[in-house]
């Protein structure tokens, strides 16, 4: 692989690598001082094998309390938190559609939020530099929370301390991801549908089914859905 494609892409990936080791961290923290059992090597494991710290963060919870959750709520929460994937790899379907089957497979695989925005602006236009870049940007970022994973596991594992607040790092994330995106006017609308729905909603579980309380995530975001394709003209002319 070129030299200048890989240097090109480590570049681009360093916001990344400051963002996934501290994340990355902060979850394997969780991991191995909240599940009863977890090692270093399993942290590693479910991060290599996962990459997607939103789905890991809850992942804790659903490891440690195994016997609450069925495989099917696991599998359709998991769908829910990882549903804004399929909508990142539109914009490379013409693209990978020529591509080798593994380094496609790969691809859409480790394509997350920080490594889908890096390649949208990858400055390559050769076919064989783009596919590099790719195959590069994907490899760093996905070795960066490997990484922090292993290193929290470690801390973890040996020292002890007060956790409480850690599992907050990923809400904190996306909200700093959502204050910058309600700069721009046309993502403010459905930033408040989005936050006064589910308030509603989970007032309304807590209220008048406080044992499903915890599964009103469907509800939820079926709403939000609804909402947005309903209000969907207005909110763009508004937009503009």
């Amino acid at each position: 692989m070129p030299s200048a494609v890989v240097r090109r892409a480590f570049v681009a990936s360093l916001p990344v690598l400051m963002g996934y080791l501290s994340m990355g961290m902060a979850w394997a923290v969780l991991f191995t001082t909240r599940v009863p059992g977890a090692t270093v090597c399993d942290a590693a494991l479910v991060s290599a094998a996962t990459i997607s710290g939103s789905m890991q963060f809850s992942a804790v919870e659903i490891i440690r309390d195994a016997a609450f959750y069925s495989p099917c709520w696991v599998a359709f929460l998991a769908l829910m938190i990882n549903i804004r994937y399929a909508a990142y790899a539109l914009p490379f379907i013409g693209e990978f559609r020529t591509w080798p089957a593994a380094l496609r497979s790969y691809l859409l695989f480790g394509l997350t939020d920080e490594t889908y925005a890096i390649l949208l602006q990858c400055p390559f236009t050769e076919e064989k530099s783009r596919r590099r870049y790719f195959l590069a940007v994907t490899a760093f970022d996905q070795t960066y929370w490997v990484v922090g994973s292993t290193l929290g596991a470690l801390l973890g594992r040996t020292i002890r301390f007060n956790t409480t607040g850690i599992d907050f790092s990923m809400t904190a994330l996306f909200l700093v991801i959502l204050v910058e995106q309600c700069r721009d006017r046309s993502n403010r609308i459905p930033a408040f549908i989005g936050g006064a729905v589910t308030a509603l909603v989970g007032a309304i579980c807590l209220v008048w089914f406080p044992a499903h309380a915890d599964k009103m995530l469907f509800p939820a975001m079926a709403c939000i859905a609804g909402l947005l394709l309903a209000l969907r003209k207005k909110t763009e002319v508004r937009g503009s």
